[in-house]
C-alpha cells in the first residue's frame, strides 16, 4: 500500500444472484521465474542519523533457464523517489560483472556477466553500496529524527514466460515483482541507533567505542527494509510471533503504542486463522507518528501511521504480497483489494456489498499501475472496488466459507507468485460446488475482473 484512501467509496446496496453455468478452473504449465534462489549478503556502516549507508551487497543465485544465462537485471528502486539526478542508491566496483545500461530513472541496471551461466548452475556478483536517504516525510526517506530505507537494497529483477520485468517506479504505489529468498544483513552503527529490520537479529558484536554491529538473518522474503532513529520498544506474541513496536516516544505516546500493539496482535492472530499460520519468528510495526504516506508494508516489517485500519491492512499485506506475492505493477489487485477486504476482519467484517460505483469507463479493478499511474483520480478502485467485490463473494458463500477458499488459495501459492486467472479458477470451482446458478462469466464482467 502506499497513499491508503481514507475512505472507500463504495456503494452497497442488496444482494442477488445471477444464472448460468460457472466457468471450469484453468490449468497451464509451471512458470519459470529466473534468476531463482537469490541470496543476499550485505554488510553496512552509518553515522548517527542513518541516513548515509555505505559498505558491501553480494548476491548469489541460480539459473533456472534451459539457456545459458549471460544478462541480470537489477532493480534499485528507491531510486525512483528523485531519480537518477539524486543518487540515492550507487552501486560501484561491480564484480562477476559488468554495468551495460541503466534506466527507468535509475531503477533498473543491467549486468553483463563475465561468462555465461549454465542452467542449473550457481554464480555471484558483488558490489560496494552506497545509500543517501532523502530529506523526504515517506517510505524511503528521513524527517524528525526517523529514517524509513524501504526497498534500498538492490534485487535481482525477475525473467519469466513475458520476459524481463523491467516497469517502472509508481510512486502512488507498488510496482515491484519479486521471488523469495534468503538474506543476511549486517549493520553497523551507533549504539544508540535502534534499528528494526526485516527478519531477526543473529548476532551483536562490537564495532568500536560506541558502536556495534547487529546481524539479522531472514529467509523466504522478496525484500530486506530496515528503519533507524532512536525508538522506545514494545512487544506481544501472537502465536509463535513476536510482534514489537517501535515508536519515537516525542512523536507517539506510549498509551497510542500500547493500543496499537494489541490491534496489530489482534490482527495477527485474525489473518493467521483465516489464511495460514504467519511462517516468521518476528514482526516488526514500526509507527512512523508523523506520517503523511499512510502505511507501507514489506516482509517482516511495516512502516504506519497510528490509525488502527491502516496497521491491519499493512499486517494484512504479510499474506497478501508478502506470502502470496503477485505482480504488482500488472496486477496490483491481487495484494490491493485483498489487503482492503483483510483489514475489517479483525474488527468488523466486511460482509456484504453489492456493486461498486467505478469512477469512469476505463477503470477497472485489474487495470495494471499504469493505469492507475496515468488515473489517479480512480486509483481507489483497487481499494474499495476490489474489497468490495470480495466483500461480495463473503456474502454469496458465507463468511466462514469465503476464508476457507481464501486459505486453499493462499496454501496454493504459499511464497510463490499469484496471478488473477489463479484466483478466478478458485472462486469458480468453489462456485460450482456452492454456488451453482451463479454465471462466472457475467459476473466477472459485472465486475470488471478480466
Amino acid at each position: 500500500m502506499r497513499r491508503f484512501p481514507r475512505a472507500i467509496a463504495v456503494l452497497v446496496v442488496l444482494t442477488t444472484g445471477l444464472a448460468l453455468t460457472p466457468g471450469t478452473p484453468s490449468s497451464g504449465a509451471a512458470i519459470v521465474r529466473n534468476p531463482g534462489i537469490p541470496r543476499y549478503v550485505t554488510r553496512l556502516s552509518t553515522g548517527s542519523q542513518g541516513r548515509l549507508w555505505t559498505g558491501t551487497h553480494r548476491i548469489a543465485f541460480t539459473n533456472l533457464d534451459a539457456a545459458p544465462l549471460a544478462t541480470i537485471y537489477l532493480r534499485l528502486w528507491s531510486n525512483g523517489v528523485l531519480g537518477c539526478g539524486a543518487g540515492s542508491i550507487q552501486i560501484s566496483n561491480l564484480k562477476g560483472g559488468s554495468i551495460a545500461a541503466t534506466s527507468q530513472r535509475c531503477t533498473a541496471v543491467e549486468v553483463t556477466l563475465d561468462a555465461p551461466i549454465a542452467p542449473g548452475e550457481r554464480a555471484a556478483i558483488s558490489m560496494d553500496l552506497a545509500i543517501a536517504v532523502p530529506n523526504e516525510n515517506d517510505r524511503f526517506g528521513y524527517h524528525r529524527g526517523l529514517a524509513l530505507v524501504g526497498t534500498a537494497l538492490p534485487t535481482l529483477a525477475i525473467h519469466d514466460q513475458a520476459g524481463w520485468h523491467l516497469d517502472p517506479f509508481v510512486n502512488l504505489g507498488e510496482s515491484f515483482y519479486s521471488i523469495v529468498g534468503s538474506y543476511r544483513v549486517a549493520l553497523e552503527t551507533p549504539l544508540a541507533l535502534d534499528t528494526p529490520t526485516t527478519g531477526v537479529l543473529v548476532d551483536r558484536t562490537s564495532a568500536g567505542v560506541g558502536r556495534e554491529t547487529r546481524t539479522y538473518a531472514a529467509r523466504d522474503v522478496r525484500d530486506f527494509v530496515w528503519a533507524a532513529g532512536h525508538l522506545r520498544t514494545m512487544s506481544a506474541r501472537s502465536g509463535g510471533t513476536r510482534v514489537v513496536v517501535s515508536f519515537q516516544p516525542q512523536a507517539v505516546s506510549d498509551r497510542t503504542a500500547a493500543a496499537r500493539l494489541r490491534d496489530a496482535v489482534r490482527s495477527m492472530q485474525t489473518f493467521s486463522a483465516a489464511f495460514g499460520s504467519f511462517p516468521y519468528p518476528e514482526m516488526d510495526v514500526v509507527l512512523a507518528g508523523h506520517a503523511t504516506f499512510g502505511g507501507m508494508e514489506y516482509p517482516t516489517v511495516i512502516f504506519t501511521d497510528t490509525a488502527r485500519l491502516t496497521i491491519s491492512h499493512e499486517l494484512a499485506h504479510q499474506w497478501w504480497y508478502g506470502i502470496v506475492g503477485d505482480d504488482e505493477y500488472t496486477e496490483p489487485w491481487l495484494d490491493e483489494s485483498f489487503a482492503t477486504w483483510s483489514q475489517y476482519l479483525p474488527f468488523s467484517p466486511w460482509r456484504a456489498c453489492k456493486r461498486y460505483l467505478f469512477p469512469g469507463a476505463g477503470a477497472r479493478i485489474t487495470n495494471d499501475m499504469g493505469y492507475w499511474d496515468a488515473h489517479r483520480g480512480e486509483y481507489g478502485t483497487i481499494y474499495g472496488g476490489g474489497g468490495c467485490l470480495l466483500a461480495n463473494l463473503a456474502h454469496r458463500f458465507g463468511l466462514r466459507r469465503f476464508n476457507g477458499i481464501l486459505r486453499a488459495y493462499a496454501a496454493r501459492h504459499w511464497l510463490g507468485v499469484a496471478r488473477t486467472a489463479k484466483f478466478k479458477a478458485r472462486i469458480e470451482g468453489a462456485a460450482a460446488r456452492w454456488l451453482p446458478g451463479l454465471d462466472m462469466a457475467a459476473y466477472w464482467a459485472e465486475w470488471r475482473v478480466d
